[in-house]
C-alpha cells in the first residue's frame, strides 16, 4: 500500500451518476492516513504524527437531510401527542417498504424535534431496511459474502470494532452497539430477499423469525462491556441460525456489522464493494459511464449533464426523464438497478428512452466511454457592469483548486473587476481541497477547525493568495460540507460577501476503510464509512444542523415574482474525508477539462433571484473598492 491519506467531509452528489451507482456520497487501489492532534495545521501535517488505517475518504447523499444533534443513548423522547401523528405517517411509509420515503419524512419531522430519541430510532430502522435492499441487489456483495468463510467474517468484524473504537467521533457502548445489530438481523430476516440470497427457504422465514426472537429474549439477561462480549454472543446466535435454519454465520455476522455500523450517527454506513469504488470514482472525476446525475425519485429526472460527455454529445438535457433503459422501465426499478443498467464497459452502447419536459418522448443511443467530470464549470464574464467573472464549482474533488487556477487565468485575460463563485447544490467532497481553494482567496486566518476523538487541528491559510478579487460566492441548502467550509471561510476572514439562503448543514467528516478479511480477493468484501470528526468555522462555530448564513438572504424572494434588475444596469446575455497525499499520484497530469461557451438567454439573470442580488452586491464591493 502507498502510504497517503484522504478524508472527506461528504459528496452528498445526486442518488448516482451514470456509469456510477453512488451508494451513499462515492470515493481502490489506495490506502490512507487519518491525522491525530496537533496544535495547528497549515494543510501539511507532520507524517510522523498520523497513525495508520487502512483506505480513507468519504460520503454522504442528499438522501440524509439532518444530522443526528446528539447519540442515541442521550437523545430524549418529545410529548407522545405532538408526535403521534407523525410517527404514525412515518410508520405507514414503513409498513409499505418505502424505506427511503420514510427516512425522509422521519428526518424532515426531526428538524422539529432535533432531540428526539423516537425519531432517531426511527430514522435508524428506515436506513437499515433501505441499505438491507440495497446490499442484496448487489450482486457482487451477495457473492462475496457466500463465498467468505466464517473467519473472514469475525476478521472484518474485529477490523471494524477497531476502527470505531479508535477513530469514531463518539466514544461506544458496546450495549447499544449489540442492540443495534441484533435489530438489523431482524429486519433482515423480516426481508424475503434474504432468504434466496443465502440459499435459505422463504418458508422457514417464521420459524426464523420466532427462533430469533427467543434467541434476543436470552441475550437481553447478558451484560456487555467489551468487544470480545459482543462478538461471543453474535457469533452464538449466528450458530443457532445455522444449525436450526441454515443460515451461513457469515450472513448472519455481515447484518450485524452493516446495522451497527448504519446506527451510529446519520453519515456512517456499510458500503457494498461497488459502493466503495463509486466514492473513488467520484474524488478522482473520472470513470466511465454517459456523464449524466439522476435524482432517484420517480419520475427518474437527470438533474446534471457533464461537459463533453457522451450524454451531452448525444443531445441528453438537463430535466429529461428516464423513461427506459435499453427497454427496462425504470419506473419499477429501484435507485441500484437503474445504476446496475446503466453501468457497463468501455465502448459499449445503451439505448435510452427519454421525456422531454415538453412531454415529447425520444430515443437516444450512446456510447459508454471514459468521462473527465470537470469541479469548475461554466466560467465566463457576466455582460454586467464591472466586468463581474462567474464560476460554478459543482463538488471538490481532487482537481478542483486546479481547475479554479485555470479558470481564475482564463478569466483574467478579460481583464475581470469581481468574481461571483456558484456553490448552489455543490454537495462538498474533499476536506483538503476546501482548504486549498480558500487558500487561494485569503493570505491569513483560519480557514476551518476539527476536533475528534484523536484531537483538534486547526488550518491555517497561507501568505500567497492568488487571487485579490472582490469576492461573491452563492450558497443554498444544497451546499454541503466542503463547500460549507469554503463560504465559512471567506465569510469569517471578511474576505467576501455570501448570498443565498442557509447552506445545509453538515459539519461531519468521514472515512472510508475497504474490508477485506483474510481473503485474497482483488475487490474488499465491504467497506465502511466512518464519522471520524467534526468541524468548525474559523472562530469555532459549529456547521452541523446550521450551515453557513449567508450576508444577503435570498429566501424572502424564492416565493415572489422573478427579480428585476435595476434599469441602470445592462443584464443581457448573462448566466448565472480532507484529502492530504504524499505519494506521486500528486504530481500526475490532471485531466485537460475543456468549457463549453453556450448562447444564454438575455434574462437569465434577471429571472434567477440568486444570481442578480449576486450580482448587486459584487457592484457595491467594486464601489468599495473604488472609495478605498
Amino acid at each position: 500500500m502507498s502510504n497517503n491519506l484522504q478524508l472527506l467531509v461528504g459528496l452528498f452528489g445526486a442518488l448516482f451518476v451514470c456509469g456510477i451507482s453512488l451508494g451513499e456520497e462515492s470515493p481502490g487501489n489506495k490506502s490512507f492516513w487519518i491525522p491525530t492532534s496537533t496544535e495547528a495545521s497549515t494543510g501539511t501535517p507532520n507524517v510522523s504524527t498520523l497513525p495508520y488505517l487502512r483506505t480513507l475518504s468519504s460520503s454522504q447523499t442528499r438522501n440524509v437531510v439532518i444530522e443526528r444533534a446528539t447519540p442515541l443513548e442521550s437523545a430524549r423522547d418529545s410529548t407522545i401527542n405532538e408526535l403521534r401523528p407523525y410517527v404514525l405517517e412515518g410508520d405507514r411509509l414503513l409498513s409499505e417498504k418505502r424505506w427511503l420515503d420514510a427516512k425522509k419524512y422521519f428526518e424532515k419531522t426531526l428538524r422539529q424535534y432535533p432531540d428526539d430519541r423516537t425519531l432517531q430510532l426511527k430514522i435508524a430502522e428506515a436506513r437499515r431496511r433501505y441499505e438491507i435492499e440495497t446490499r442484496y441487489q448487489d450482486g457482487i456483495f451477495s457473492s462475496l459474502t457466500q463465498k467468505s468463510a466464517l473467519v473472514d467474517q469475525l476478521a472484518i468484524f474485529d477490523e471494524v470494532f477497531l476502527d470505531i473504537d479508535v477513530y469514531h467521533v463518539d466514544r461506544p457502548q458496546y450495549s447499544i452497539l449489540f442492540e443495534f445489530g441484533v435489530r438489523g438481523i431482524a429486519e433482515a430476516l423480516n426481508e424475503d430477499s434474504f432468504y434466496p440470497r443465502n440459499n435459505v427457504s422463504i418458508e422457514l422465514k417464521s420459524t426464523a423469525q420466532e427462533l430469533f426472537a427467543s434467541l434476543r429474549e436470552v441475550a437481553e439477561s447478558w451484560t456487555l462491556e467489551t468487544e470480545d462480549d459482543v462478538r461471543r454472543s453474535v457469533l452464538w446466535m449466528a450458530k443457532q441460525l445455522r444449525r436450526r435454519i441454515g443460515f451461513p454465520e457469515s450472513a448472519i455476522i455481515s447484518e450485524f456489522l452493516c446495522s451497527t455500523v448504519c446506527s451510529l450517527d446519520a453519515y456512517s454506513s456499510s458500503l457494498t464493494p461497488v459502493q466503495v469504488e463509486d466514492v473513488f470514482a467520484l474524488i478522482d472525476g473520472r470513470f466511465v459511464g454517459l456523464g449524466v446525475e439522476l435524482k432517484n425519485d420517480q419520475p427518474t429526472k437527470i438533474v446534471r449533464v457533464i461537459p463533453n460527455s457522451p450524454a451531452q454529445e448525444c443531445g441528453i438535457d438537463v430535466g429529461d426523464e428516464l423513461v427506459k433503459i435499453d427497454g427496462h422501465p425504470t419506473k419499477k426499478l429501484t435507485g441500484t438497478e437503474i445504476g446496475e443498467l446503466l453501468q457497463g464497459l468501455e465502448g459499449e452502447k445503451i439505448v435510452l428512452l427519454l421525456r422531454s419536459p415538453n412531454g415529447s418522448i425520444r430515443e437516444v443511443t450512446a456510447t459508454r466511454r471514459r468521462v473527465d467530470a470537470p469541479s469548475v464549470e461554466d466560467v465566463h464574464i457576466l455582460d454586467a457592469p464591472g466586468n463581474i467573472g462567474y464560476v460554478k464549482i459543482s463538488s471538490f474533488q481532487k482537481t478542483t483548486s486546479d481547475e479554479l487556477q485555470e479558470a481564475l487565468a482564463t478569466l483574467a485575460k478579460g481583464d475581470v473587476q469581481s468574481l461571483i463563485v456558484d456553490l448552489r447544490q455543490n454537495p462538498g467532497g474533499l476536506l483538503q481541497e476546501a482548504i486549498n481553494v480558500s487558500d487561494i482567496f485569503l493570505n491569513s486566518g483560519t480557514i476551518v477547525q476539527t476536533q475528534g476523538r484523536n484531537g483538534s487541528r486547526i488550518f491555517i491559510a497561507h501568505k500567497n493568495r492568488l487571487c485579490e478579487l472582490p469576492l461573491t460566492l452563492i450558497v443554498d441548502s444544497g451546499s454541503a460540507s466542503a463547500a460549507e467550509i469554503f463560504a465559512g471561510a471567506i465569510q469569517e476572514n471578511g474576505r467576501g460577501v455570501i448570498v443565498g439562503v442557509p447552506s445545509y448543514g453538515k459539519g461531519t467528516v468521514q472515512a472510508i476503510v475497504q474490508l477485506t478479511g483474510k481473503t485474497k480477493n482483488e475487490k474488499p468484501i465491504a467497506g465502511l464509512r466512518l464519522t471520524t470528526e467534526k468541524f468548525y468555522s474559523p472562530k469555532g462555530r459549529p456547521y452541523g444542523g446550521v450551515g453557513v448564513l449567508p450576508n444577503v438572504d435570498v429566501s424572502v424572494l424564492q416565493n415572489a415574482e422573478p427579480v428585476r434588475a435595476n434599469s441602470n444596469q445592462a443584464y443581457a446575455d448573462q448566466s448565472m474525508s480532507e484529502s492530504f497525499e504524499w505519494t506521486n499520484d500528486d504530481q500526475r497530469d490532471r485531466p485537460n477539462t475543456k468549457r463549453r461557451e453556450v448562447a444564454r438567454p438575455t434574462n437569465e439573470v434577471e429571472s434567477d433571484a440568486f444570481l442578480c442580488l449576486a450580482v448587486q452586491e459584487a457592484n457595491k464591493q467594486l464601489l468599495q473598492k473604488r472609495k478605498r
